[in-house]
């Protein structure tokens, strides 16, 4: 059973290949990306083998990242191949104790697995130096590679529960979505790390060293000090005893996926009104309670608006870095524009909910005034806060009153804009359950060009309130930031009532068509 499942691994992978020729270039490309980073991990092991006292901490924490990488990684975010999943061979009534052994090792049948395998065995270069720690770094680093690969295995099959709930799908996209933004940051958070490696890492790595992700990586180290007696054997035995218990823990659990059936989704309970106990019963108020029951529990929504949390952040950084942080002063309106623009494709985000709005017969402006009334109440907050903030932690309070200005008329335009646009253009979006990432093919351009065209529009309605906010802020003038500040409320909420009347009017002129673009989603 063992051979018959591994030959079927071999021959899937290998048809895998043939599938597609761009496939197989990918593939090909992805390697020689791979090999070439195994490549420079040789290299720099190979010159850092002189380091002395260094070479165990920085063995330590490289089969540490390696471990944590394969553990978290793949079972959480990116996916691994579910073509031999336990779960798949619950009709096939095979005996778990020939199935189990089988499945185990078609693990490390894989490309990834492989490519670990390597640059673990070319990482003992490091111990170039001793021979026999060399060799017995052959074989801690080859152990080390095995843990990542099991502990991979494992954890997949927890996290087969998890990833079959869409909600724990759509958190890891956006943690995902999140790190990716936020990878400057992160980068010189750990460069100023690595700066200061020498009064971190020693004390890091000593306890690394006596778990599962580094303590095969601290064997041979013992060597070169000629402490393998007592350190050695110890960091061995429990490297062991913790590989013993991960393979005892996958083979329970491998035993029991392939017996019990594969997790179902469960609707969620509804209890009570939700929004709809909260606000007023009218069609604006239905609208509003609808479109705010999305925006808390559909995830394309909180991607679409996933820079708004993170501006404050991005900015103060590059702040930090230049040692000019007057970016901070333009979170507020930018806040505004993307929290106003944040609605122009709410109707195509409907899909086949819209067919609500369609059969109660609500008419245009109150669908206009609902979908506003619902964002406006998540906004409120952030704005006031973005607004207000930065002058009075920057001690210039003189400008508060203009910076608030300026932001809410941001958002009250955009509002208006969008209230317009979104009865007017739609285009393909993630439908609802996709990977609210995922980018629907074929109108990559009309896209760009509405919204490139939404965007623009906002700035030049913009243009009559950032005239006195750019007269008062150049000669540091309270009086200008309120005349800027009651011009946005004046001329924001003028436009917002034109854009819904006439938004209103072309939603209820192309009702049908309206329809049949979100039931294709074009």
């Amino acid at each position: 059973m063992v051979a018959h499942i591994l030959r079927l691994k071999l021959r899937l992978l290998a048809n895998g290949f043939r599938r597609s020729p761009w496939q197989l270039v990918g593939v090909i490309v992805g390697g020689l990306y791979a090999l070439g980073l195994v490549a420079l991990l040789i290299v720099a092991a190979w010159f850092v083998a002189d380091q002395g006292s260094w070479l165990t901490p920085i063995s330590v924490l490289v089969s540490s990242v390696v471990v944590l990488g394969w553990a978290i990684i793949p079972p959480l975010l990116t996916g691994v191949d579910l073509t031999l999943e336990p779960a798949r061979f619950v009709h096939f009534g095979i005996p778990s104790k020939k199935l189990s052994p089988g499945l185990i090792l078609a693990g490390f049948i894989s490309v990834p697995a492989l490519l670990t395998v390597v640059a673990m065995l070319c990482f003992s270069v490091l111990w170039r130096l001793n021979a026999g720690a060399f060799a017995v770094a052959l074989l801690t680093n080859l152990a080390t590679a095995v843990m990542a690969i099991l502990a991979c295995q494992y954890l997949t099959i927890v996290a087969t529960t998890l990833r079959s709930k869409r909600r724990f799908r759509e958190i890891s996209f956006g943690l995902l979505f999140t790190v990716l933004i936020m990878l400057g940051p992160i980068i010189n958070l750990v460069t100023q790390a690595g700066e200061q490696a020498g009064s971190w890492i020693g004390p890091v790595t000593e306890v690394l060293s006596y778990t599962p992700f580094g303590t095969f990586a601290a064997v041979p180290g013992s060597v070169v000090e000629q402490s393998f007696a007592i350190s050695g054997l110890i960091h061995t035995g429990l490297g062991l005893l913790y590989l013993v218990g991960l393979v005892w823990l996958l083979v329970r659990a491998t035993s029991a996926a392939v017996i019990a059936p594969p997790p179902q989704n469960k609707a969620a309970a509804a209890k009570g009104l939700g929004f709809f106990k909260w606000l007023p019963s009218t069609p604006t108020g239905a609208v509003a309670a609808r479109c705010l029951t999305y925006w808390f529990r559909d995830p394309r929504y909180a991607i679409s608006v996933i820079m708004v949390p993170l501006l404050p952040v991005l900015f103060y950084f590059m702040g930090t870095q230049t040692g000019n942080f007057t970016l901070m002063f333009l979170v507020g309106p930018i806040i505004g524009v993307l929290l106003g623009f944040s609605i122009s494709a709410d109707i195509s985000y409907d899909n086949t909910a819209f067919a609500l709005h369609v059969l109660t017969g609500v008419n245009g402006r109150a669908d206009r005034a609902g979908r506003v009334l619902a964002v406006g109440l998540i906004s409120i907050i952030p704005i006031l806060t973005a607004g207000i903030l930065p002058g009075l932690l920057s001690g210039q309070s003189w400008r508060v009153v203009g910076d608030l200005g300026l932001s809410l008329a941001a958002l009250l335009v955009g509002f208006a804009v969008s209230s317009v646009v979104s009865a007017r253009y739609t285009y393909s979006v993630p439908l609802p359950g996709d990977n609210p990432m995922k980018t629907p093919p074929g109108n990559g351009m009309r896209v760009a060009v509405t919204q490139l065209g939404t965007f623009a529009l906002m700035g030049l309605l913009l243009v009559p309130v950032i005239i006195p906010f750019a007269f008062g802020l150049a000669q540091q003038s309270t009086m200008l930031g309120a005349l800027t500040l009651a011009l946005a409320l004046i001329y924001g909420a003028g436009l917002l009532f034109a854009g819904m009347v006439w938004g209103g009017r072309w939603f209820e002129q192309r009702q049908p068509e309206l329809m049949q673009a979100v039931m294709l989603n074009k």
